[in-house]
């Protein structure tokens, strides 16, 4: 029997993806990705993506009334922070058994993406279109929420950028659902790029670690960077960093920019 996992994006750079038609665009959301299984319209099982157990992390998924018999369901389980999903004081205070101060401080959300049974249905080989329809069946509620399907990727990536997102998932309207990382699922992650001088250098079989410190909008950031095949780094030297995000005050997520020299 074929092993149930979470299908796998691949990630990409060209922003010029985001004007080709007839595909379908979707934000991407960031928490813990989990296949939900559903009994009875009542939540009995949510699996990671190393296929472990965690429904016990998430108790107030229990009392959710989904419309099925019988669901296996593609998701992220989110905190959600003025809008956004957060990951850093976010979902990753929700990795063990919560309290009551961590159910009423970070409450979950899933986001629901894709179906891979619904009923009698195993919809592994249907187009993903038609997958997306079976969602629609789902009253949403602050506890569970359906990706929106978006069809202008540059009007969805200004926004994006405007709410400083995570970033944008694209996928093929007629892609089937594959046990494995799909070349037609790709994601677009809202990297930003800054310049840091280099204070202090590490190497190791990787390449290098370097520190520095920079400052965006008014704020000095510490920045910690892994440069993986990169070698002889020079204290001093200004090194093209790309980050996700800002979280006190780290870079979240900061790597080297390929193809850069220094």
């Amino acid at each position: 029997m074929t092993e149930i996992k979470a299908m796998l994006l691949t990630e990409v750079s060209d922003k010029s993806i985001l004007e080709k038609q007839g595909l379908i665009y979707q934000k991407k959301f960031n928490g813990i990705r989990a296949l939900i299984h559903v009994k009875g319209g009542k939540v009995v099982g949510i699996r990671n993506r190393s296929n472990n157990p965690i429904l016990y992390c998430f108790p107030e998924l229990k009392d959710l009334e989904l419309p099925y018999k019988v669901a296996i369901l593609d998701a992220e389980i989110c905190v959600f922070k003025n809008g956004k999903s957060v990951f850093y004081g976010g979902i990753d205070q929700r990795r063990s058994k919560p309290s009551d101060k961590v159910l009423k401080e970070h409450p979950a959300t899933i986001v629901v993406f894709d179906a891979l049974r619904v009923d009698g249905e195993i919809l592994i080989h249907t187009p993903y279109h038609k997958r997306h329809e079976f969602l629609t069946k789902i009253q949403e509620s602050d506890r569970i929420k359906v990706a929106k399907n978006f069809d202008n990727g540059v009007e969805l990536w200004k926004e994006v950028e405007s709410k400083n997102l995570e970033g944008v998932v694209i996928k093929e309207p007629d892609a089937p659902y594959e046990f494995a990382r799909s070349k037609r699922f790709l994601k677009l992650k809202n990297y930003k790029m800054v310049d840091v001088q280099v204070d202090q250098t590490e190497q190791n079989e990787k390449g290098t670690k370097i520190y520095g410190k920079v400052e965006i909008e008014g704020q000095e950031i510490n920045v910690e960077a892994q440069l993986a095949g990169v070698f002889g780094v020079e204290n001093g030297s200004i090194q093209k960093v790309k980050y996700l995000d800002i979280v006190g005050d780290r870079l979240i997520q900061p790597t080297k920019v390929k193809g850069q020299v220094s």
